[in-house]
């Protein structure tokens, strides 16, 4: 005897005298009915079949282009490895371009006389003199009135210098993902 999963399903019957198991059915082994459109042993879906129940032939059938591989969703060790530099350059850019914005501030507010007592214009000076401190004295202040106003040479110096290494960590780490005969 059979063991039925779905005893609600209306197509499946028991076999017996009057209806026999299926072609090619043993005891105990389940063979599923022929499916309606089933031609020559390929199963064609009812939707799929097109006039007098023919099936309808795949796009691919009539071009002699072979049918379009799916390509894996996981990135390649070299994707990976590109993926990983881009970002790391992105992340150098965004620091560099929050540095020279915090020099540019600190010369635009020596340029105009700011008060060196106030508390961000001190903060400022001691935040960005750090990274300035390898260009102090490289040239003169020159001084603009009476008012304490001068232009800081040291803090452009220090703004060229840091956005010339950054391009060229950029180009040193693109060089390492890009192949020889890749521009860069």
């Amino acid at each position: 005897m059979q063991f039925n999963s779905n005893p609600n399903d209306p197509n499946y019957s028991q076999p017996t005298e009057t209806n026999p198991p299926y072609q090619g059915q043993q005891e105990g082994q389940y063979v599923p009915p022929p499916y309606q459109g089933q031609q020559g042993g390929q199963y064609v879906p009812p939707s799929y079949q097109g006039q007098q129940g023919q099936p309808i032939p795949s796009p691919n059938q009539y071009t002699n282009q072979p049918p379009p591989v799916q390509q894996s969703t996981a990135m390649s060790e070299g994707e990976s490895r590109r993926y990983t530099i881009g970002k790391i350059i992105d992340f150098i850019r965004w620091i560099i371009v929050a540095l020279e914005l915090l020099f540019l501030l600190r010369f635009v507010l020596e340029l105009i006389g700011a008060d060196p007592n106030n508390a961000f214009a001190q903060f400022l000076y001691a935040f960005t003199g750090f990274f300035l401190y390898p260009f102090l004295g490289i040239v003169p202040n020159t001084k603009l009135g009476t008012k304490g106003a001068f232009i800081d040479w040291s803090t452009l110096i220090g703004m060229a210098v840091y956005g010339i290494l950054y391009w060229i960590l950029r180009l040193f780490l693109r060089t390492t993902v890009s192949r020889p005969e890749e521009p860069i």
